[in-house]
């Protein structure tokens, strides 16, 4: 895949310099977010980079889209070709494929999440949830899931359409890895916390 693009995200100066524009301190940012200080204060140094779901509680915490933070390649495209690929690179095992391009007034987010093989998630266990919808559609592999305390098993072909507010384990206990179609909410203008 020598033509595939691949993006580091580096965005803790963008979370350093919301976070000050909104009169934050860090423990503020924590407690809106559902993320620890520490973690925010490697995220604004450099030394981590948070996960998809880690970003979207950032975004939604800092009153900004996914998309301040994942860029595009700054062409106007529309299109995105099987052989050009965009990698998110993030601190995570599973591999992350965006499949959209910002444009004003964006509503949704695609990607393909490629979950390894043996993979046990903690998606949004023991944190917030998010505002929007959610839409995952099996492409390959067997997925096994938790949502609001109800188990199951999702093989190619199935979908699941779900309220982000509620938080989703998804797990590959497989020895193949699995690939899920996502499309989520982008979150333009979240609530303000009192």
């Amino acid at each position: 895949m020598t033509k595939a693009q691949k993006y580091r995200i580096n965005i803790g100066p963008a979370v350093r310099e919301r976070r000050k524009s909104l009169s934050l301190t860090l423990q503020e940012l924590a407690d809106r977010s559902g993320l620890s200080v520490a973690f925010i204060s490697q995220v604004e140094r450099g030394k981590t980079t948070p996960s998809i779901m880690s970003l979207l509680q950032l975004s939604e915490s800092l009153e900004v889209d996914m998309n301040y933070f994942v860029t595009a390649s700054q062409e106007e495209k529309i299109i995105h070709r099987g052989d050009d690929p965009e990698y998110i690179e993030v601190d995570s095992p599973i591999t992350y494929i965006r499949l959209s391009n910002p444009f004003p007034q964006q509503k949704l987010e695609p990607f393909i999440f490629i979950l390894p093989p043996n993979h046990r998630s903690l998606t949004g266990r023991n944190q917030e949830g998010h505002e929007g919808e959610g839409f995952l559609y099996i492409l390959k592999g067997k997925v096994h899931g938790e949502y609001r305390g109800e188990k199951f098993i999702l093989n190619p072909g199935d979908s699941m359409h779900y309220d982000l507010l509620n938080p989703l384990e998804l797990n590959n206990d497989e020895k193949k890895a699995a690939e899920i179609l996502w499309v989520g909410s982008v979150i333009l203008f979240p609530k303000k916390r009192s």
